[in-house]
Order: structure tokens, then sequence, then C-alpha cells
């Protein structure tokens, strides 16, 4: 055991050990120093004890230097002149004493709002100075003492009586005052913190030690004296730095002096978003204001930790006026609503200035604030909540009108827990539903309060698969970034060379031999610009897979050559490609999730050109998907089943009803369907089974041709749409159903409203998100060719024969002098004309030909692509048989035997 304390001892004592605790301490400090000091000239006044606290760092930071000079020079650089090692021992001696001095007035200062010093101060304060101006002075003229034989006697005699001096003259007289006011005066919470944190973690842990390094052995001082166990003082030095930043993170989580607690981290509001939506079910059940009080003590109960009992909800009466004015009560007798309508009456403008400066009124905070700045409202505002013995005063606002407050008692979470920054947060975005809601219940229009059920409903659900959306996309980033290849090809010649492995990886064909194909076409565009103008250029390509990769071409500068690079794209390349395109600069995340996502891949295979006509076509796909409002969708009826089988398939839900209405209905049939009907007026038991009830969470529902359902259907679906339940047909009974609605028509909606032909309630409700498709009859004709190569690309099954049957500008002036008017029409001219030219070319193998091209499900997209392979997989069976609901025909769609489709279904235990 000895032995194994010898060895730790002669580690932590080694001086290449001393001289790394010492550097990282002074580094430290230093970082904690220019942070006051930055924190003090952006703050409004610098207060004594800043100051204090600053030439406490400032001369703990001198000391520990000159510890490293010490120790650099014995280990590094013995040539350092001694004279300046001796210069700044004397220093850090005579800064000892005003460090110590600063500590004293430090813990003193806290607990005193006065800013004078007391006669035992000053004149401590005079001879802490006379020090350290002896020392300082001797330094500088006693400069060549090259040793410490050298030195004059009067600095050992000095050097013997700081230690004494510093610690029971200067420190402890502060350090037991603090403590009896600490314990004593009536001081705030927040302040008895600091006191406590300052003397508990930092001064009497360096006084100890201190004490323990010099005190003991002053009889056998001698020069040159610095500390008794080298060991030793590297543990208190590493105590005494951890002590620092602790109590530096504490205090100012504490808002030490002028400082201001840090936001919170993003976490933990995900954390305070994801427990709020119980609190917004409960919230939204609740018929009576009674039911308020017992939500608002679960709120305050699982979100701020604070007991039922200390949490009173008061609800003003809105013809509120104090009858009896002979006889007050006494403050002490009186109830907490009658103090606040009492202080009301009286000090009405005084509170709303307050509660201006800050939503909620919580005692310490006030109470700390107002120490070191009293000012009259704020004291009268401490009185106010003396009066109602509240730790926190949460008040209720509706339309400017104070309708109620929330009480938390004093002390209620202990004397030692103060609110943060997000507590606070929370209980305003609580106290805003809350007060919204007393006024709803308070006026009876329950009706507004499921419709902002339903907002918030969707709300949520719309934000929790952005954030989705949101993961997937910064995965896609990780897994590309993982590899960090960079491809280099260089053109010279009219030849592409590539220059190492991941160009080879990324780029698959032949670049000189494959001339026409489009990633040739964009290189061979780039080397030429940048070999003729001499200036970088930037583009994109699709690899083989189809991940986009960004091509850099630049100038080089010694060769008559270009070099382009090849990479996968960061956020800002992907941003900075379209950004030219896109108005509101919040659409950046979603052109995000289009290039990296699932989902917006999907949408790119179904419109595959990012012009700016389609690009905000395709966002607005893109933010109808992830949300569960009803969607009004404007474009040709070719497209319409694409677009709609889309939209269900990125929302993730699995049935899928369709009602296509061709003529105009003229009676209740649709209603019932629907909606069903009261029980009391239909024998029939499938009329008491309504279609919007059948539709469970996970459906959608698409009705085509909106415009001919019956005006009654309308007004119902409009109500449904609003509030999230539906009313059966000649009944009061509601059913909620979580199904989306999706519809479509080819009128105008608005011309049919002032007709009189169509509903202007769910006119109101479809025109907030409607979609409506670019005409292909009017777009550009560039944007038009951008469409052709897009699905020109998407027809074949590989690149082998692409750069023979690509499309010519001749066959792109046909498509466009005869344009088709959907997107359907357009793939298909497209197909036909490949095909044509295949023919011409003599190219047979109709395999180079996408299979799946021309299917727009991307579940039989999938299925379709796997073939045979498809077979085995229960899930995509599965979905076949809900699909085709014949073996035959997915034996014809997969292009397999029947008896192998039988053995699966069989297998599978599918029905026959």
């Amino acid at each position: 055991m000895m032995f194994l304390l010898h060895i730790i001892d002669s580690f932590l004592g080694s001086n290449p050990v001393l001289f790394t605790v010492y550097l990282l301490a002074v580094i430290l400090k230093t970082i904690l120093f220019v942070y006051l000091i930055r924190a003090t000239v952006h703050g409004e006044k610098v207060n004594q004890p800043l100051l204090f606290l600053g030439c406490v760092i400032f001369a703990n930071m001198i000391s520990d230097a000159a510890w490293v000079i010490v120790l650099l020079r014995k280990l590094f650089l013995p040539s350092i002149d001694s004279r300046i090692v001796i210069l700044f021992l004397r220093i850090a001696w005579g800064f000892t004493a005003l460090q110590y001095q600063s500590m004293g007035f430090l813990v003193e200062s806290l607990a005193n709002r006065t800013t004078r010093f007391s006669l035992m101060q000053k004149i401590l304060l005079c001879i802490s100075a006379t020090i350290c101006v002896f020392f300082v002075i001797i330094a500088l003229t006693h400069f060549n003492c090259t040793s410490n034989a050298d030195r004059m006697p009067i600095e050992y005699a000095i050097e013997t009586i700081i230690p004494l001096y510093c610690l029971f003259i200067l420190l402890l007289p502060s350090l037991i005052i603090a403590w009896h006011h600490a314990r004593q005066k009536d001081l705030p919470l927040i302040l008895k913190q600091q006191i406590v944190l300052l003397i508990k973690w930092l001064l009497l842990p360096k006084m100890i030690s201190d004490f323990i390094q010099t005190v003991p052995q002053m009889s056998f001082y001698k020069p040159g004296f610095i500390a008794n166990s080298f060991s030793f003082s590297c543990i208190a030095v590493m105590f005494s730095t951890a002590a620092f930043y602790f109590c530096a993170k504490k205090l100012i989580g504490l808002r030490f002096l002028t400082f201001k607690s840090s936001n919170p981290h993003p976490s933990a509001k995900l954390t305070f978003i994801h427990d709020f939506k119980y609190i917004l079910h409960r919230l939204s059940s609740v018929t009576t204001l009674e039911e308020l009080s017992h939500i608002t003590q679960i709120f305050f109960k699982d979100t701020l930790r604070v007991p039922f009992n200390k949490i009173k909800l008061f609800i003003r009466k809105t013809d509120s006026i104090i009858e009896e004015k002979e006889a007050t009560p006494s403050p002490l007798t009186m109830e907490p609503s009658a103090i606040v309508e009492a202080f009301l009456e009286t000090h009405q403008g005084t509170l709303l200035n307050a509660l201006k400066e800050s939503p909620v009124l919580m005692y310490d905070e006030i109470a700390f604030t107002n120490f070191y700045n009293p000012t009259p409202s704020q004291t009268t505002i401490l009185q106010f909540l003396d009066a109602l013995n509240a730790d926190l005063f949460l008040p209720l606002f509706e339309s400017h009108t104070l309708t109620g407050y929330i009480i938390i008692d004093r002390y209620a979470r202990g004397g030692n827990l103060f609110y943060s920054n997000l507590e606070r947060d929370e209980m305003i975005v609580f106290a805003a539903y809350l007060g919204a809601i007393m006024n709803i219940i308070k006026n009876k229009n329950l009706e507004l309060l499921i419709e902002r059920e339903q907002q918030l409903k969707n709300s949520l659900y719309e934000k929790i698969h952005e954030i989705d959306q949101f993961k997937e996309s910064i995965r896609s980033f990780v897994r590309t970034n993982n590899h960090h290849q960079v491809g280099v090809i260089t053109y010279q010649n009219r030849l592409f060379t590539l220059a190492n492995a991941a160009a080879k990886e990324m780029i698959s064909i032949n670049l000189n031999a494959m001339e026409g194909h489009p990633i040739h076409t964009t290189l061979k565009r780039i080397a030429i610009f940048v070999e003729e103008y001499k200036i970088p250029q930037q583009d994109f390509i699709n690899d083989y897979a189809g991940n986009s990769l960004v091509v850099h071409g630049l100038p080089h500068l010694e060769k008559q050559a270009v070099i382009i690079t090849l990479a996968h794209p960061t956020v800002s390349d992907i941003i900075a490609r379209h950004s030219t395109q896109l108005k509101d600069s919040s659409d950046w995340d979603h052109l995000l999730y289009l290039e990296t996502t699932k989902s917006g891949r999907l949408i790119n295979t179904l419109i595959p050109s990012n012009s700016p006509a389609f690009l905000h076509f395709k966002i607005a796909l893109l933010k109808a998907a992830l949300s569960t409002k009803a969607i009004l969708v404007d474009a040709p009826q070719e497209d319409l089943a694409n677009i709609v089988q889309l939209l269900h398939h990125v929302s993730m839900r699995e049935a899928f009803h369709t009602i296509i209405l061709e003529k105009p209905i003229t009676d209740n049939a649709m209603t019932i369907r629907l909606f069903g009907i009261n029980p009391l007026l239909s024998d029939s038991k499938l009329d008491q089974h309504p279609l919007l009830a059948q539709c469970g969470n996970e459906s959608t529902l698409f009705i085509r041709n909106i415009h001919y359902l019956d005006l009654e259907s309308q007004s119902y679906l409009a109500d449904f749409i609003r509030y999230g339940v539906f009313r059966m047909y000649k009944s009061d009974r509601k059913i909620p159903s979580a199904a989306r609605i999706i519809c479509s028509t080819d009128r105008d909606l608005y011309a049919l409203v002032q007709e009189n032909k169509f509903s202007r309630s769910l006119y109101d409700e479809l025109r907030l998100s409607t979609i409506i498709m670019p005409s292909l009859i009017t777009i550009p004709e560039e944007e038009l060719n951008m469409l052709v190569d897009g699905y020109s690309s998407q027809a074949l099954a590989d690149d082998t024969f692409e750069q023979l049957l690509t499309l010519s500008e001749k066959d792109k002036a046909k498509v466009s002098h005869a344009r088709p008017n959907s997107l359907e029409l357009l793939k298909n001219r497209v197909q036909h004309m490949m095909v044509s030219k295949s023919k011409r070319r003599n190219i047979q193998d109709e395999q180079q030909f996408n299979p799946a091209y021309a299917l727009t499900d991307p579940d039989l997209t999938q299925a379709k692509l796997l073939g045979k392979a498809a077979l085995k997989d229960r899930k995509i069976m599965l979905m076949l048989w809900r699909k085709f609901k014949n073996q035959t025909d997915i034996a014809k769609f997969l292009q397999v035997d029947r008896s192998s489709v039988w053995r699966r279904c069989k297998e599978f235990n599918l029905e026959q």
C-alpha cells in the first residue's frame, strides 16, 4: 500500500504532470475571464460582485501562470532568464493578497445591496493593495536578482505572513459573515443558493488546501518555498479548477448577477411536444370548467413535478364586481381570489406592465432582480405574491382579458429547485390553450373546441411525419458522407479519362463510346463550357442506382484540359440547385425530402422533372401527402388515379376506397352510403354501417367529381372535414372517423358556389388545400422537354441502348407540336416513340424496356420489378391478392404459372 502511494505521489508530483495541470487551469480560467468581460460589456450595469469575481479569476490566473513559467523553465526552456522567473513569482505573491481580498468581498457583496465599503473593508483593502504594490515595485526595481539568495529578507518575512493574513484575516471572517447572512438574512432564494455554492465548493475547499500547503510548516520556511507537497499541490489545483468550472456553470444556471440561463437543448423541446399531446387529448374531452382544475394539476404534476395540493386554478367571473365595500378583510384571512381582485382594483396597471415583460410572475426571479435594482413596481409585485404566499402566478388571458389564473404555493418544489426557461415556456403554452378553452366553454361554443382539436390533430400528424422525413433525409446524408468518395475525370482532346477508382465506381458507362447518353451529354457540356470560358461550372447527374451526384468542372491551370470532380451532394448543394426556383425559403426542407427520401423518389418517378412549375407542384404533393387534411386535386382525368394512389401510398395508409360520380346525385342514397341513417328510419342493417365508419384510421376515401355530390351530402362532408366527426343522416348521433378525404373536380367550384350549386362550407374547406397540376398545353417547351427526357430514361431497364434510343430534338419537337394534355398520355407517347425507334434500329430485345414503366401504383411497381421473386414475400402476395382478388390475374401480372401462385396462396393462407 505504501509503495502504491509512493508511486501516485511521484506521478502527481512530477514536473510534466504539474505543468499540464497548471497549463490547463490557466486556459480554463482565461476562457472564464474572457466570458465574464464579454458579459460585462454587453450588460447594462457593472455590479460590484461582478468586478470582484473578475479580480478573483484574474489573480488566480497570475498565480497559476507563475507555476507554468517555473515548470516551463525546468522542462523545456532552461535558457529562460532566472530573473524573469523571480519577477513572475513576486507578482504572483503580490496578487495572492488581492485574490483573497476579492474572494472575501465577493461573498460579502452578494448578500449586500449597498455599494459602500465598511471601515474594516477599507483598512483591509489598503493593506492588501500595499502588499501587492510592494511586490510589484520590488519585482521591477530589484529585477537583476538572479537567485533566491539575492532576494531581500523583507520579502521572506512578508511571504511568511501572507498565508496567515489571507486565510484568517481576509477570507475566514468574510466566509462567516456570508454564511450567517445566507442562513439568517431575508435574502432571495437564488442568492442564497449562490452564496452556498461559492462557499461550499470553491472558497472553503481552497482555504483548506492552502492551509495544508503552507501554514503547518511556516517555521521551516526557506527562500524559494512554493509548497510542502507537489503531489498535493497538483491535486489541489485540479480540484480548484474543477470547482471554478462547476461553480461557474451552476451560478450562471441560477442567473448569476446579470447572466441568464442558456436555452434548453432541442431534445427537451421535442420531449415536451411529445408529452403535451396527452394534455391536449384531455383538454379536448372537457365539457365543464370544473374538469380544468384536475387537468391543470395533472399537467403541473407530470411536467413540473409540483404536488397536487400546491396547485390552484381560479376562474374569474366576467361580471365580477366587489359588492361588499364596507369591510375589507385582512390579507391574512382573505381568499387568494379576493386578494387578486383587490390587487387588480388598485394596481391593475402595475400587474399588466409586469406581465408584458414576463407572462409568468416567478417570486424568486423577481426577488433576485429587485434585490440589486429595486423598483416600486417590482416591490409591489413581490408584496402581492407574498400576500398570496405564491411561488408562481400564471395568468390566463382571452382577447386581452384576464379570465383566470393559476397559483403555485410557496416552496411547492422545495427551497432549492427553481423554474427553468423551458419550464416557463411550457407553462406559457399550456396557459394559452387553457385560456382559449375556458372562453369556449364559458360561451358554450363546443363546436369551436372540437374544430380546434381537429386542427391540432392535423398539425401534430403533419409535424410527426415531417420529423420522420427529416430523419430519413439525415440518414441518407450520413450514408453518403461515410464514403467520402470524390471521383476525378479529365477531359482533353475531346476524350474523357477516369483518373481514380471512385470515378469508375460512380460512372458505370464508357463515356467515350456512349455519346448521347445523359451522363455523357452533361459532362461534355460542362467540359466544353469550362474549356471555352475558363470558369468553373456545376451541374447534377444520376448514377446507375438513381442517386444524385454533383459535378464540378474546373480548368487545368497548366495543361489544356478540364478537371471534372464527382461527389455526393451536400445539403447546400441540393438547396442551391433549386433555390432560385423557390420563392419561399420555408420550402427548402421539403426540397431536401424530395431528393433524399423514399416518398420524394416516388414523386420524382411520377414527375421526372425539376422545372419551376413542376417543382412547386411536387412540393405541394409532398406537403399534402404528409398531412391528414382533405385535398382537392385539380388534374386531368388520366392522371387522377396516379396522383391519388401516390398520395395514399406516401401517407402510409392501407385501405383505399373510391367513389366515382358520373352524374349529379338527385336522391339521398349517397348521403346514406357515406354517413348512414338514423336506425329508427331504416330497417336495413347496412344503412347503420356508413362508409366513413368503415374507413379506419389507415384509410383513404377518394371521391371523383365531387361537384356531382348533392348539396346536403356536401354540407355533411364539410362538417366531417372541419370537426373530424360526422353526423348520421336524420340523426344527432356523431361518430368519429380519421379517414383521409381526397376529392377531384374539373369544374370551377367558385362559379358553382355563386350559382348555389355547390356548398359554400365545403368550398371553404377545400380551397385551402387544393393541388393544381400545371397544364402541359401551356408550359414552356423547355419544361416539356425535361419531362420527355425524364420519361425516356425511365422507360429503359438499363443503359445499354440509351444512346441509340434517346429521343432527339426532332422527336421532342413532334411531341411539343401535338402536346398531350396529361402526364399519362405523354408517358405513353414517349414509350411508343422509343419502341418505334428501336424497331428502326433493329433492337429486338424487349427486355431493354422497363417492365414497370406503365405502372403508377408504387406497390405494384415494386412487385413487377421483383417478378417471380415476389412470390416469396408474404406481404407482397397479400397486397396483390387485395388488389386483384384472382390468382389468374396475379399470375398474368407476374408472368408466372398459375400453379406457382396457387401454391403460394395456400402456403400464406390467402383466400381462394
